[in-house]
């Protein structure tokens, strides 16, 4: 394959890999300089356009040439000053009818701007406040959240939310959003991710458009921005952005911010930006406790017109504990899995359908979770497999029943067997009996996941 045909039909691919508006920003001014199943080097017009694509672009193009070759070639850029003059000369004839259709945009905007935002944003119209299930890990992010909407520019700003992924700070972002444009209509509002604002940014440079973005991004009272972290390593974009920041704050409109990380962690940020995100209130966002994680499941499914069985909802809160991502994830296969196969919404039917993702763990043995528990309750491995129905003994072996039937694909009658020939029976009284503790007793909830903690690093 030719040169020129290769790198074509590896940019076909790339197209398929990324959205619309990443193709057009950062593909549509590199050239092949050489372009073959083992090495491809790029031209691209300046050192920012390098680094970026070194960083997040490298990976998509090697698996796109691997998707026509068969082989991962080596993927290297090079700067060719010459590429910007001449895509700047190019896009000077498309510069006039953008405008155009931007003027447009504004119009439209003061003509509904609830129903523009709206349909620019593609709000959910689960992400409300309503819907937002507040626990301890939750409580502050959302009452702050609350609270610039009241207040906007002068409760909390800016108002930046940290957490881990698919934790609720897109939700929380929404739901201030919506709830803005609903006691102010009029007002202007972007809505936006920091990957989308730098690849506006980039286009904006490209095009000789400054002024305009400028306008957009600025000229609002209320900006939102998803997963700042992004902005990591692109300094001309933060600086772009200090600059709209102290703008905005000093206009006192609101500001709020999404974070994986806290200000000072997230790399290869610049101090005064750091130090500006910090004038307001940072806000974090920890993993659901149990009670939490089981209202999101309940509420989850209300809003899907399910009906779930507490016994479900339960199993479901019980071995979740990461994010609600996974929590709605699992929520969906269950109920999916009913559907499909015209079967009731049973517990029995709750473990056939998550036991890939969440049950199946070959490394843990009925001994493992015996010799865990024995060391974790100071108790004997021959008591617990023993007859005696001391409460000292009767608990941690109902806990090694209960977390047997979480990670282990034994049978009811092999876990019994196990511990002293028991009967199936037992083994379920064990199972529902520490299943209604972990709800009611923080004890044994924490002894319960301290071992499926330890367990789970082995």
């Amino acid at each position: 394959m030719k040169q020129d045909r290769l790198w074509e039909a590896v940019l076909d691919q790339i197209a398929r890999r990324v959205r619309r508006q990443q193709f057009e920003t950062w593909f549509r001014n590199v050239y092949p300089v050489l372009a073959d199943p083992e090495r491809i080097e790029l031209a691209v017009p300046n050192r920012f356009y390098k680094e970026w694509m070194e960083t997040y672009y490298a990976s998509v193009i090697r698996e796109s040439a691997a998707a026509v070759t068969g082989s991962a070639p080596e993927v290297f850029f090079a700067v060719d000053s010459t590429l910007a003059a001449s895509s700047a000369n190019d896009r000077q004839s498309e510069t006039a009818p953008l405008q155009d259709q931007q003027a447009s945009g504004a119009h439209a905007d003061k003509s509904n701007p609830q129903d523009q935002a709206s349909d620019e944003y593609n709000f959910s119209p689960a992400y409300t406040f309503a819907s937002f299930v507040v626990g301890p890990a939750n409580r502050l992010g959302h009452a702050a959240a609350m609270a610039v909407v009241e207040a906007p520019g002068r409760a909390y700003n800016p108002l930046f939310i940290h957490g881990g992924v698919g934790l609720g700070k897109t939700h929380l972002l929404q739901a201030a959003a919506q709830a803005f444009l609903q006691r102010s209509p009029r007002a202007k509002l972007v809505f936006t991710s920091c990957e989308e604002f730098v690849n506006d940014f980039v286009l904006a440079v490209q095009r000789g458009d400054l002024g305009a973005f400028r306008s957009r991004q600025r000229d609002v009272d209320f900006l939102l921005i998803d997963d700042i972290h992004f902005l990591a390593r692109a300094e001309r974009t933060q600086e772009e952005f200090f600059h709209t920041f102290n703008s905005l704050y000093s206009a006192h409109k609101q500001i709020i911010i999404s974070s994986d990380s806290p200000p000072s962690e997230i790399p290869s940020l610049e101090e005064r930006l750091v130090s500006r995100f910090k004038w307001g209130l940072v806000a974090r966002i920890d993993p659901p406790t149990y009670e939490t994680r089981l209202a999101i499941v309940k509420n989850k499914a209300a809003l899907r017109g399910v009906e779930v069985p507490d016994k479900v909802a339960e199993l479901i809160a019980e071995n979740i504990d990461t994010n609600i991502r996974e929590l709605e994830g699992a929520l969906t296969r269950v109920t999916g899995f009913a559907a499909l196969w015209n079967r009731p919404l049973t517990l029995e039917l709750a473990r056939e359908a998550l036991q890939d993702t969440l049950f199946a763990r070959p490394s843990v043995s009925i001994e493992d979770v015996a010799r865990e528990v024995s060391s974790r309750f100071s108790v004997k491995l021959s008591d617990l497999q023993g007859r005696r129905r001391t409460k000292s003994i009767a608990l941690p072996r109902q806990i090694c029943m209960h977390i047997a039937r979480q990670l282990t694909d034994y049978s009811l009658e092999e876990i019994g067997g196990f511990f002293g020939g028991r009967d199936h029976t037992t083994v379920m009284y064990a199972d529902e009996k520490i299943s209604e503790l972990i709800k009611t007793d923080p004890g044994t909830r924490a002894a319960v996941n301290g071992v499926i903690s330890s367990l789970s690093r082995h």
